[in-house]
């Protein structure tokens, strides 16, 4: 096999998420953890991170990352998911309808323990 052909091989699990996917999530996750509360301004530092990254997504992974923060919220306990679900709504109230619908499809998938990340 030529170096060429397990490279490409190789890429394909890191391939699954776009850049601008992974650089996303990484500005999602500080918003959405459950014990951290934020100063306003740090707040609006990170929401205005957020909104931008999430201008530059893809049509598909817009969709991926929906379905990645609606993981994160039906596995968080209530209380963090109702913070994740406001929070995500300041930022963006598309997303969070994106998000809610995903929950609706994932929270039996997820009790039932068949969704992988």
């Amino acid at each position: 096999m030529s170096s060429a052909g397990s490279t490409a091989g190789g890429a394909g699990a890191a391939g699954d998420a776009s850049l601008s996917l992974r650089m996303a999530q990484r500005a999602f996750a500080p918003l959405l953890e459950r014990n951290v509360r934020h100063t306003t301004f740090r707040f609006a530092q990170l929401r205005s991170g957020a909104r931008r990254v999430l201008s530059a997504l893809s049509a598909d992974d817009r969709v991926r990352l929906a379905r990645w923060l609606a993981l994160l919220c039906t596995a968080a306990a209530m209380d963090a998911r109702e913070v994740a679900e406001l929070r995500l709504a300041r930022i963006d109230a598309t997303l969070a309808a994106s998000v809610a619908a995903a929950q609706a499809t994932l929270g039996e998938l997820v009790v039932a323990g068949a969704v992988a990340a």
